[in-house]
């Protein structure tokens, strides 16, 4: 019998090792943190897409995606990316790697979509590319557990602006770019 205990409380040691040591590859992945950033030119009403290369690999179809806007009085606003102080903007869906900027405004996109409702053609869209490399300077909140609210509804952008007035994004965000 003490042979069976024995394996038993080294089995159970061995199992407690293994399962501990796996779990960092268990981790749910967090999403992105919000983006902090400045671009090379007044693009806050300019939709984005995604390109790796020459290749056009993410587009977007704002009218089925309303609940990102607000629209009224013939305005549509896109409530994903919000102004902050000294020309700053802060995005909950920006990435540094792939974002391109079109001469084309939400507004406008939401038109496309309804002329093209299974997609705007790549060749439309890239005529209208205006900046392939459009940030100037880019922040990220990369901290685990998040630095910052990821919703809408619960970033504090008081907090933001404070930072940014007093220098300190280096402090609360890894700059990317």
């Amino acid at each position: 019998m003490k042979i069976n205990h024995f394996t038993l409380i080294i089995s159970l040691v061995i199992i407690n090792l293994v399962c501990n040591s796996c779990e960092p590859f268990f981790k749910p992945a967090l999403p992105p943190g919000i983006s902090i950033y400045k671009t090379n030119g007044d693009y806050f009403d300019l939709v984005t897409i995604g390109m790796k290369g020459d290749r056009i690999f993410r587009t977007s179809n704002y009218s089925g995606e309303l609940h990102k806007f607000n629209i009224a009085g013939g305005d549509t606003i896109y409530k994903y990316r919000i102004k902050l102080t000294n020309d700053y903007i802060l995005s909950f869906e920006a990435d540094s790697r792939y974002d391109v900027f079109l001469d084309i405004t939400f507004k406008q996109h939401m038109s496309l979509d309804m002329i093209y409702p299974s997609g705007i053609p790549h060749e439309i869209l890239a005529s209208h590319i205006l900046d392939k490399s459009p940030y100037s300077v880019y922040y990220r909140d990369t901290a685990e557990p998040r630095q910052f609210e990821q919703t809408l509804e619960m970033v504090d952008t008081s907090e933001i602006n404070q930072i940014i007035r007093e220098g300190k994004l280096d402090q609360f965000f890894e700059k990317l770019r």
